[in-house]
């Protein structure tokens, strides 16, 4: 396979210059980022299929909005292209339930831990996934937030790979116990690097900022949430990052950095009317207003212009992916 471990692409763009191309050419601006995006997965493709025989699952992990679920689809997509099948997993469907996960301090569900998924049921289906090349994969009923008593039946082709993607994925607590490790491989995927303002200064929004205008907007648009509630959940899921997702994120064969170096130009500019709802009696206020004056300092891209296959559509809607 091809030796990417923990190399990806990196942008050089500041804040002036990202302005300078939304400003003068955005389409071009946008057709540029989303082409080179999609260029890195083909060539992640491309290589794994090359090396077929190392590769029958791949576990694809990120923190929060890093934008997992449409690179998974991206990936499927790439695979169809190179006459080599897939199918998708996603973790959510192995959680405990809302009753039976573990509760933080405060006697709330913790969501964000490791252990608030079916750990054994998770590492017997990658071992069959590896040895027999089939699984039973459980379904989670969200709306009632507890396990379905139905399964779904992988039977991976020959030819055929098993992408398990979730924000635990490359944890080492469900392959330990596997008796070889051939056949996997790891991908790491996220925003890897902020936006300066120049190359001197510090960052105008940074990665963990950017992943939260994302998660902000698609919370606000699509789930019933509030800024003020993605950003008091926000400190959790930072916390809950550091412990269970950052010390395995060099374990990966393959890092993909998610970021589209247009994005601030359009998710910050949408974040803003969410932002400016937050209250002043509200804790989160000053830290809405610091997003706010950040965020307004970008020159606004008409979303339009975003084509419905981006990654950046798991956020803002209206692409061809369903999730």
């Amino acid at each position: 396979m091809m030796n990417i471990t923990n190399s990806y692409r990196r942008y050089s763009l500041t804040m002036k210059e990202i302005n300078h191309f939304a400003k003068h050419d955005p389409a071009g601006f946008v057709e540029k980022a989303e082409n080179a995006y999609r260029s890195d997965i083909k060539e992640i493709a491309r290589s794994i299929k090359e090396d077929r025989e190392k590769c029958r699952v791949i576990l694809l992990a990120g923190p929060s909005a890093s934008g997992k679920t449409t690179t998974a689809k991206m990936l499927n997509e790439e695979f169809e292209n190179i006459g080599c099948g897939s199918e998708i997993i996603s973790m959510d469907n192995f959680y405990l339930g809302e009753k039976n996960v573990p509760r933080t301090a405060e006697g709330n569900p913790d969501f964000e831990t490791v252990n608030a998924l079916n750990i054994p049921q998770i590492e017997q289906c990658i071992s069959n996934l590896l040895e027999y090349g089939q699984a039973d994969i459980a379904k989670f009923d969200f709306a009632k937030s507890e396990p379905s008593k139905q399964t779904t039946r992988i039977n991976l082709r020959d030819d055929s790979i098993a992408i398990i993607e979730g924000i635990h994925a490359l944890n080492p607590i469900f392959t330990e116990h596997i008796r070889s490790e051939t056949g996997l491989v790891k991908i790491y995927i996220s925003v890897k690097q902020g936006i300066k303002k120049n190359p001197f200064s510090g960052y105008m929004l940074t990665a963990a900022e950017l992943r939260l205008m994302r998660r902000m907007v698609r919370d606000c648009k699509f789930r019933g949430s509030t800024a003020e509630h993605t950003m008091e959940m926000w400190e959790n899921v930072l916390l809950g990052e550091k412990k269970y997702i950052t010390p395995y994120k060099y374990t990966g064969d393959i890092t993909i950095n998610s970021l589209h170096i247009y994005e601030p130009c359009v998710t910050a500019a949408k974040a803003v009317p969410y932002l400016d709802m937050v209250g002043k009696s509200s804790p989160e206020y000053d830290y809405a207003q610091y997003l706010i004056e950040r965020a307004e300092q970008f020159y606004g891209i008409d979303e339009k212009l975003i084509p419905d296959n981006s990654l950046l559509r798991e956020f803002l809607g209206n692409g061809k992916y369903r999730y």
